[in-house]
């Protein structure tokens, strides 16, 4: 509920005494106001609050003037108290209740003083006019965005659109089967019910927010050689801010019905869902097939047990020096290397284990009863000798390419970008003795599912891609992300996404906008310690200088190293 002053507190104590919503017993009760009527309890309110005047009769049908609303609205605001302006109107005389409220009202910045000088206080108050009052009265002007659209349509370009859009967000109005219909004039009840709602939470209408989902994804445009347009909320009245190619791939944010919400070049927008299939969901064309999934088995994760395992494992060193530290609650322990294998133990998160050698998704160990197999993908492995880097399999994913150069800014693209900085992660990792996976490695085009199929498939233990953003000027600096959705490595993830960010922030000196966790489609179809960099903005100055410069990339790329040799480097 709103604060109030204590001149209207105490009348509003017993307002609520004597009215409760559902049940009221007020200590008057007006004679042309039954009490099936779904204004009844709001108008006895705003009169216990002294809002309107307790006589016998409300009127409810009548049309509200503007000599009303201005009075209702000052009361309303605990503004009668304030001191009287000397504002001249041709048609109030000064001294009398209407003038003074009317000024008042005037200087609050509720009505506005006519261009011939009057105020016009009997003439009747349309619905556009009253909402501008009241979202002026109650301080709820709300500015629409795709996080707020205007849902009322017939609002769309009205002066006082951001207004009534306040209304809307603050349970004031919903206005008419989503029309507000400013063109109509008001009657007292409906006055009655929004200065209710405006003061009391009790009586506000439950906000219907856009309906989104939490999923994100990307999505693939399908309009069979047609533009599709992107709209600034989720109906054909949306200005069209951007046109899509048929074959282009967005993220989508949400659904919201039909719509889909989607980013784009950093910005949000909305298109149309039967113009779109997910990526990975589409029938692919000769020079798009989707690499075949690994021959493997689920993964070999198990929920934790009540119990004891029946066999203790006790692990016997290996000359390798490598060792594996779970990263699953539980993980089995196979006689052999296939999950119809008999499981011979089981181990716990944390539990480290001497691995005696690698071969594909499988880690052979020993135990005290001799050799076991685990699965690889859910042991982070660490070199106790040598460079923590040598011998793991890391796959370098140079965001875009091809066909989708991704963002671009005089003339500099991001997939230009991510590739010059991936090169150089790569030679940086060859040389500590990495073996090094790109899923490109000059200008080409893989799909989404290519990228982590292709990790998949070559037994990758950690993923890092690498993109750069763009939205408005103002926005800059370097963010990381993960996933913690779907990627069963998600702590591992967070861990490796950590080392980068810190280091890519403090060596190229960029605005820490943190590590993220959110599902973009090469994190969350991963399996591993998989993360997403987004090295600055193309769209600002300051980042633009530095994303364009090798000398940065030289830098970006150390921090991406140095960001893997720590996380490697901890048990």
């Amino acid at each position: 509920m709103k604060t109030f002053k204590w001149a209207v507190i105490t009348s509003l104590f017993f307002a609520l005494v004597s009215i409760v919503p559902g049940h009221s017993s007020a200590k008057f009760q007006f004679s042309d106001i039954p009490t099936n009527k779904e204004y009844y309890e709001q108008v006895h309110y705003i009169a216990d609050l002294n809002i309107v005047n307790q006589a016998d009769k409300f009127n409810p049908g009548d049309k509200l003037t503007r000599a009303h609303a201005a009075k209702m609205l000052v009361i309303a605001s605990d503004n009668q108290n304030m001191s009287v302006p000397s504002t001249q109107f041709k048609d109030l005389k000064p001294g009398t209740e209407q003038h003074n409220f009317a000024s008042q009202a005037v200087a609050l910045g509720f009505f506005n003083k006519q261009a011939d000088g009057s105020f016009k206080p009997n003439e009747f108050i349309k619905r556009d006019e009253m909402g501008y009052a009241l979202s002026k009265a109650f301080k709820l002007s709300e500015e629409i965005s795709v996080e707020k659209p205007l849902m009322l349509r017939d609002m769309k370009g009205h002066k006082y659109a951001v207004q009534v859009n306040g209304l809307y967000y603050g349970g004031v109005t919903q206005g008419d089967a989503g029309n507000f219909l400013p063109n109509d004039y008001l009657t007292r009840s409906q006055f009655a019910l929004f200065v209710a709602r405006a003061l009391n939470d009790t009586y506000k209408l439950p906000v219907k927010l856009p309906e989104q989902t939490s999923r994100t994804y990307f999505a693939k445009v399908v309009t069979g050689g047609d533009l599709l347009n992107v709209r600034t909320h989720p109906a054909v009245t949306g200005d069209v801010v951007h046109k899509l190619n048929d074959g282009d791939i967005v993220e989508v944010l949400g659904e919201n019905g039909e719509w889909l919400s989607i980013l784009i070049n950093g910005k949000n927008g909305y298109i149309h869902g039967k113009f779109t299939k997910e990526v990975g969901t589409e029938t692919p064309s000769d020079d798009d097939v989707a690499v075949d999934e690994p021959e493997v088995s689920e993964p070999e994760v198990t929920e934790p047990e009540i119990e004891e395992p029946e066999e203790e494992i006790v692990p016997t060193p290996s000359p390798t020096g490598l060792v594996g530290k779970v990263t699953a609650s539980s993980l089995n322990i196979r006689k052999t290397a296939s999950t119809s294998s008999a499981i011979v133990g089981k181990l716990s998160a944390g539990q480290k284990v001497d691995v005696v050698s690698l071969d594909g998704h499988w880690a052979k160990i020993n135990t005290s009863s001799g050799t076991g197999y685990i699965h690889k993908n859910y042991l982070k492995l660490i070199n106790k000798t040598g460079n923590p880097l040598n011998g793991r399999i890391i796959v370098i994913d140079a965001g875009h390419g091809g066909k989708d150069p991704g963002t671009s800014s005089n003339k500099m693209t991001e997939s230009k970008i991510t590739l010059n900085v991936a090169k150089r992660v790569e030679a940086r990792l060859k040389r500590a003795g990495a073996k090094v996976l790109m899923t490109r490695s000059n200008d080409s085009y893989l799909t989404l599912e290519q990228r982590t199929n292709f990790a998949k498939n070559n037994y990758a233990e950690s993923f890092v891609s690498i993109h750069v953003n763009s939205a408005s000027p103002a926005a800059k600096g370097t963010e990381v992300y993960y996933d913690s959705s779907t990627n069963p490595n998600a702590a591992e993830s967070k861990k490796l996404a950590a080392k980068i960010h810190n280091n890519i922030v403090k060596s190229a000196n960029m605005a820490d906008r943190g590590v993220r966790d959110q599902r973009f489609y090469v994190v969350r179809n991963n399996n591993v310690a998989a993360v997403l960099v987004e090295l600055g903005f193309l769209s600002n100055a300051e980042d633009y200088k530095k994303l364009a410069s090798d000398t940065y990339a030289e830098i970006y790329a150390e921090a991406i190293y140095q960001g893997l040799v720590q996380y490697y480097s901890e048990d």
